[in-house]
């Protein structure tokens, strides 16, 4: 089967990673909308990235003509999308959450909107809210200076929120409740593989609308999401360690070349202060950073320690050097060792990205500003600086408190 509309196709993808239950819930309710036609071919393709739950097994007859990707290993959400959009021949793909249930008339929405599409129109974001249907997940986004991105009104009520309307423009659709010009988002290579999962949707827009093509907000194509679901798995400091990386290379691929330049100083200063706060505040004796040249290490640590720790500073006092073993900490070393070794993969993709640019960042920032939102501990000291504020580059953008994105 496949869903077509004034001869436009659309196929639907989904990525699942030990998901069994979710994937199940996701393709009971599309076969609530989905209508079989005269070719054959599937409206749907699971991508399972090598679960050992029995996904596989308990999905492949749910659906009549339902098309299964099996990959090896998990290749992450953006591993899963390429494995499914080279899957199918359709106009357009809809990309939906494993642990995301369409509501009705989800598809006939998208189905529609397909089928009127203006051609500068590359991509329409759907409206997602949690299983109560009551809290806002996705009604858009915004981006942070240094690559990062936030839900408008994470978490909060949907009557707190001004929405968007119907076909209003947005930076970015949320991955995974969205719908994409097939061929156009291959030509501008999709979602990066090497981000495996996050912030792949907000480097994609942006691509995007450098590019020349829109975004629009599609509010009727609704979804319930069971957030982080997925995400949980992986745990806190590898998602940590994605989030890093995958927002610095944001940044240094699609800036424009005037702007990337007087960006770095904000973004790099940034990036150090929150390496050496998590530091600072989360691993042992670093209070000897803060000793003079001559100084002599400091015979005590005003965090607790076990007796072994104890002994152990008495029969090796050079233990009293600062140890990093905070996993946190880790996370940003992690994300910075990437970046090293990836530095010049990620300036040949910048290359290729501005090669496509025919809008310049000026344009886009005046649509959608930046934001500076402190987000980790000691945000608000280094984003009050004299220095940041000096290095700070003169670009629309707006500054704003996390209480004031997202709910927590």
């Amino acid at each position: 089967m496949r869903a077509s509309v004034s001869g436009t196709t659309l196929a639907i993808v989904i990525v699942t990673w030990n998901g069994r239950d979710d994937t199940i819930r996701a393709l009971d309710a599309l076969a609530l909308q989905l209508q079989p036609t005269s070719d054959g071919n599937a409206a749907v393709i699971v991508v399972d990235n090598g679960s050992t739950d029995g996904t596989v097994l308990a999905i492949r007859d749910r659906l009549p003509g339902l098309q299964v990707v099996e990959l090896p290993e998990n290749r992450g959400f953006t591993g899963g999308v390429l494995a499914g959009v080279a899957a199918s021949t359709a106009d357009w793909i809809i990309l939906l959450n494993n642990d995301a249930v369409p509501q009705p008339g989800w598809l006939q929405h998208y189905q529609t909107a397909a089928a009127g599409a203006e051609r500068d129109v590359i991509a329409y974001g759907g409206k997602i809210v949690d299983m109560t249907g009551g809290l806002i997940d996705f009604i858009g986004g915004s981006m942070t200076f240094d690559g990062h991105a936030f839900q408008n009104g994470f978490r909060r009520q949907l009557s707190e929120v001004a929405e968007p309307d119907s076909g209003s423009p947005i930076f970015f659709a949320c991955g995974g409740n969205m719908m994409v010009r097939r061929r156009e988002f291959i030509l501008l290579e999709g979602f990066d593989d090497d981000y495996f999962a996050y912030l792949e949707d907000v480097d994609f827009g942006w691509r995007a609308w450098l590019s020349g093509w829109q975004i629009r907000y599609l509010p009727q194509a609704l979804v319930r999401h069971r957030s982080s679901a997925t995400s949980n798995r992986l745990g806190d400091f590898e998602r940590g360690v994605l989030f890093e990386k995958n927002a610095l290379q944001t940044a240094l691929k699609n800036y424009e070349d005037a702007l990337l330049g007087p960006m770095s100083g904000t973004l790099f200063l940034t990036l150090l202060h929150r390496m050496h706060r998590y530091v600072l505040d989360r691993n042992r004796y670093t209070d000897a950073l803060g000793r003079s040249p001559l100084g002599s290490l400091p015979s005590s640590d005003p965090r607790p320690v076990s007796l072994w720790s104890r002994l152990k500073r008495r029969l090796t006092p050079g233990s009293q050097h600062p140890h990093l073993t905070d996993e946190l900490t880790t996370m940003q070393f992690r994300a910075i060792e990437w970046f090293f070794a990836n530095s010049e993969r990620i300036m040949e993709k910048r290359r290729r990205v501005q090669s496509r640019r025919v809008r310049s960042d000026k344009e886009i920032f005046e649509r959608f500003p930046l934001s500076y939102i402190p987000t980790y501990h000691g945000d608000d000291v280094v984003m009050g600086s004299t220095l940041f504020q000096f290095l700070k580059p003169d670009i629309s953008s707006i500054e704003r408190s996390l209480s004031e994105v997202t709910r927590s």
